[in-house]
Formats: C-alpha cells, structure tokens, sequence
C-alpha cells in the first residue's frame, strides 16, 4: 500500500509540474508579442476553406499559425495539398507540434520562427488571423514576394492600403457589430 502511495504522489506532483510549465508557455507566449495566441473559433473554421478555394496543387501558409486548427482542419479536406504553419511563439508550437505527432500528418510542416524572416515566396494561398497593425506591416513582405494571383484570407482584419476583392459575414452579433472574412488577390 505504501509504494501505490509513493507512486501516485510521484505522479500528481509530475502531473502539477507539467501544468506549471504548460501555464508558463502559454503566459510568456502572451507577452512581448504583435499578435498574441487567439484560436479561430471551430465554427469560423467551415467557412475558412470555401474562401480559400484550395485544389491538390495548393501550397497553404498560415502565418501565425498558432495550435494548428485551421493547417488540421484543411488538411483533413485536403489530403493532397501542402500546408506550411509558422509561429514563433513557443506554446503555440508545442500544441501544433504535439498535435501534429499524434496525428501525422504527412501533407503539414510547422515552422518555428518569424514569418516575416521566412521565405513564403511559394504559396499559393495564405491565411492570417493578425491585429491590423501586423497586417499592415507584412504588405510590403507579400507584395515583394507573392507570385500574381496567390490568394490571402484575413479573419476580422483587414489591410489599411489594400482593399479585399471579396467580403464574407461570419458573424453577426446583436449590436450590429460584424465578423467578417477578408479575401484578397495579389
């Protein structure tokens, strides 16, 4: 009886350190950052792929790409396309990491690092979730290295020198304020 209550000590004082350390990750992922770690909504996530009109030769990159919910979400759509998520936050990557070991996914990579540092020269369609201010910093990055025709979608923000081609509603609250979906062609 005694070594059961060894053990299991053992393991919630384990158990307790492991949330500690989860809990530190995530604090020191909110502070000193442009764009802190705020998940899309699983139902944002259903109206995300019809925007971004993804086919087999799709090269996807989620900038700030947070837990990974929207690179998984497509993936599952979209076996055959490529999906690229960068993040420089520590928590967040761990999630998407850990998420990604689980569930190996053979069509994702996740990028620790920068986005505005990181090549995305590639991509034929890329999502952001960023404050207007980060959005209006990575224009000129896109403008430079976007080929013609690559497509972005923006959820909520929007860029302050670049109107988006198309406007989506993805919710509407009671006091007239609007969630909206921006899709923009390069």
């Amino acid at each position: 009886m005694t070594i059961f209550l060894f053990i299991s000590n053992w393991i919630i004082i384990l158990l307790l350190l492991f949330i500690l350390v989860f809990l530190f990750l995530w604090m020191a992922s909110l502070m000193n950052t442009k764009a802190p770690f705020i998940p899309v909504s699983y139902k944002t996530l259903k109206q995300i792929d019809p925007a971004l009109n993804i086919t087999d030769d799709s090269v996807v990159y989620d900038l700030g790409s947070g837990d990974g919910r929207i690179l998984f979400h497509l993936s599952k759509i979209h076996p055959n396309t490529k999906f690229v998520g960068i993040d420089f936050k520590s928590f967040p990557i761990l999630l998407s990491r850990a998420w990604l070991f689980f569930h190996k996914n053979k069509n994702i990579t996740i990028i620790h690092n920068d986005f505005f540092k990181e090549d995305i020269s590639r991509a034929t369609h890329i999502f952001t979730y960023l404050y207007p201010n980060v959005m209006d910093d990575l224009l000129p990055k896109l403008e430079k290295e976007l080929k013609p025709g690559t497509k972005l979608i923006s959820v909520h923000f929007r860029f302050t020198l670049k109107q988006p081609s198309k406007e989506f509603i993805l919710v509407k609250f009671k006091n007239g304020v609007e969630f909206k979906l921006f899709v923009y062609e390069f």
